[in-house]
């Protein structure tokens, strides 16, 4: 007692602390999620209507019967995200915010993961640090308020990383056995697993074996755990390599694409295999060193992935790392998951979600360089760092609320209230609708916010191009998508409705038409 007050403990005051990091973090990617980004992205309605559909049909838009891989847009789309999916869909339905929910809880969770791992590696005062740093962190701020199925990837490893750890220091074996679990379920979120998962689990349990701390029968159990958890995936390799029939078992489908898309991200098929492979490492370390791939979904200038003034620290924690003086238990963890992110840089076409794995441990290696920076004594250095990363953070933030996602390629916004009034007017009259091809990918669209029909989706679809590695949907049930002008209109029967953009609608100059004008699109009916 003093004054008559408690005075606050040590560990008090670290709890009261690491609980004011959370909430920041966590307000930084729940607050207004279903509204920024201010538009959806294609893989969002994507994933979200295949979730929809396995809810409600059973099976995805191409008639698979729960797939471990999604044929998706012709050469698929990576499952996992789309199956977390399906219980907020089934309590809330489909929505913005629905398809985004999920990403932004694997990011809170990963804030107490990651500040876990690093009292596990290092002590209290880096996984303070480290909490802070990733509670405002750009890149992961931006990753977990938008539903890029890819964006679990570097989540799941972190989680799977830390169960290792917990497992192996406390003598947990449930949480040993789980990481692997967990890391093996990263290959049904991300093509770049397979390159990932087998140079860091089986050097992993090697060292971990040759330090005595697992048996070699817990060498094996870990290796046939993840080898059963990703079987399915692996058949999946097997079959679109060797070109096999798609099979079913017991009502799951493992799928034979039209094209073999986990090719196509990486070049280790290519074959000017050595010339693509530097070219991928010289783009891929500009892309790292600037913190910026030129799509604003990834990044925002001049904040970059992880403030640009912290690759300071990202120098200073990688030298004290690897020295042997400061080395830290477990943390050679940490230096082969950023050995394998740098060998994938060779076999990848850069950008930042595509090097998505690489980032925790530059993370890891920034939080290490702003530890060093700090003296034990000092507190003005302390302060000054806090200071700056607040104010970065700040303005990082109130620039985010501000960027215009519509503008983005593959970003599309107000398409919900024309699609529903077309909709409307479509089942009372059932009449024709013609949707502009100038939205990207529109039919997933109209099948998101119209919750359309599976079944008869896939009954009536038409492809211009069914055997391409992105296939142009033409026309489905009622809807047809292709250019609209005046000769569109002019070959249409009459009630047809015509969505096109506000734009496009000035040009059309008939008379016999009734407009109906939305903020950024315009319903034509034909009379």
């Amino acid at each position: 007692m003093e004054n008559g007050k408690e005075k606050l403990t040590k560990n008090q005051i670290i709890t009261l602390v690491v609980i004011l990091l959370l909430l920041i973090g966590a307000l930084a990617r729940f607050l207004g999620l279903g509204s920024y980004p201010n538009a959806l992205n294609v893989d969002e309605a994507s994933s979200g209507y295949e979730a929809f559909s396995l809810l409600r049909f059973g099976m995805d838009r191409n008639g698979n019967s729960f797939p471990v891989f999604l044929q998706a847009w012709g050469s698929g789309q990576n499952a996992l995200y789309t199956y977390l999916l399906i219980p907020f869909i089934a309590f809330l339905g489909l929505s913005e915010l629905t398809i985004r929910l999920p990403m932004a809880i694997v990011g809170c969770i990963s804030l107490w993961m990651f500040y876990q791992l690093l009292k596990r590696i290092g002590n209290q005062k880096i996984a303070i640090i480290g909490l802070f740093f990733f509670s405002i962190c750009p890149w992961h701020i931006m990753k977990s308020r938008w539903g890029l199925e890819s964006n679990l990837f570097p989540d799941l490893i972190l989680w799977g990383v830390y169960f290792l750890v917990k497992g192996i220091t406390e003598n947990k074996k449930g949480f040993f056995y789980g990481s692997f679990v967990l890391m093996g379920l990263s290959a049904y979120s991300y093509g770049t697993s397979y390159f990932f998962l087998p140079l860091f689990v089986i050097p992993t349990l090697m060292i971990l074996v040759k330090q005595k701390k697992i048996k070699l029968k817990d060498f094996w159990l870990a290796l046939g755990t993840i080898s059963l958890v990703t079987l399915p995936m692996i058949l999946f390799v097997i079959i679109n390599t060797f070109h096999l029939p798609q099979i079913e078992i017991l009502g799951i489908t493992i799928p034979k694409l039209e094209v073999n898309r986990f090719q196509e991200i990486t070049s280790v098929f290519s074959t000017d295999f050595l010339t693509q492979s530097l070219h991928n490492f010289t783009e891929s370390m500009k892309v790292l060193i600037a913190q910026n791939d030129h799509l604003p979904w990834n990044a925002i200038k001049p904040y970059g992935t992880i403030y640009l003034f912290s690759s300071v620290f990202t120098i200073i924690g990688l030298v004290t790392s690897l020295r042997r003086k400061n080395k830290r238990p477990y943390e050679y963890l940490i230096h082969l998951w950023f050995i394998i992110g740098i060998l994938l840089t060779f076999i990848c076409e850069p950008n930042i979600n595509r090097l998505n794995i690489i980032m925790i441990p530059i993370i890891y290696y920034t939080v290490r360089g702003i530890e060093e920076a700090i003296p034990n004594k000092n507190k003005i250095i302390p302060v000054g760092i806090t200071i700056m990363y607040l104010i970065s953070f700040g303005f990082f933030m109130v620039d985010y609320s501000h960027e215009n996602a519509d503008e983005y390629y593959t970003f599309e916004q107000n398409l919900q209230e024309p699609l529903a009034y077309v909709k409307e007017q479509a089942e009372k009259r059932n009449r024709p609708i013609y949707i502009t091809s100038t939205i990207k990918e529109p039919y997933i669209y109209v099948l998101f916010y119209t919750q359309y029909n599976t079944d008869e989706f896939v009954k009536t679809v038409t492809y211009a191009n069914p055997k391409a590695e992105f296939r142009q949907v033409i026309s489905f049930g009622e809807y047809h998508i292709e250019e609209i002008d005046d000769e569109t209109i002019n070959q249409a029967e009459e009630g047809s409705l015509f969505l096109l953009s506000n734009q496009e609608a000035k040009k059309i100059e008939r008379e016999n038409v009734i407009k109906k004008e939305f903020k950024k699109y315009t319903i034509i009916e034909k009379n």
